[in-house]
């Protein structure tokens, strides 16, 4: 309903926080397959705050990592896999382990380093890279 009341304003930008956190698996499937079709129908952009990588893997196009407050950025990996996703497995998996890494250095640390202003990321398919500027 509130994606519907959202959408009825034609936003160029969806803000959506944990939108299908409450869901069953079978219904947060078929609403992550209209957010999608939404997306692509009416030419529009979406912000997607998410616990889930598996979530953010299958949805996103960009996904930074958050380090602790105040939130930094602890990486950063640009998803270049085609629509749908969801028979991407070996890839997705790579991935998945790619971002859990940093994921888990940063739940066990509460001082971060955060992406240095001096490092460029690479774009690279599905990788994090950096390399100096």
């Amino acid at each position: 309903v509130a994606l519907a009341r959202c959408l009825a304003r034609q936003p160029q930008v969806l803000l959506l926080d944990e939108p299908f956190g409450a869901l069953d698996e079978v219904t947060r499937a078929d609403m992550q397959q209209l957010l999608l079709s939404v997306i692509a129908r009416h030419n529009t952009a979406a912000l997607l705050i998410t616990h889930d990588i598996d979530e953010a893997l299958l949805l996103s196009d960009r996904i930074l990592l958050l380090g602790h407050s105040p939130a930094r950025t602890v990486g950063e990996w640009r998803i270049d896999l085609a629509q749908p996703r969801e028979d991407r497995v070996d890839e997705l998996g790579a991935l998945r382990i790619d971002i859990l890494k940093p994921l888990r250095r940063a739940s066990r640390t509460s001082d971060l380093e955060p992406l240095r202003d001096s490092l460029e990321l690479a774009h690279v398919p599905g990788r994090l890279h950096t390399h100096s500027a």
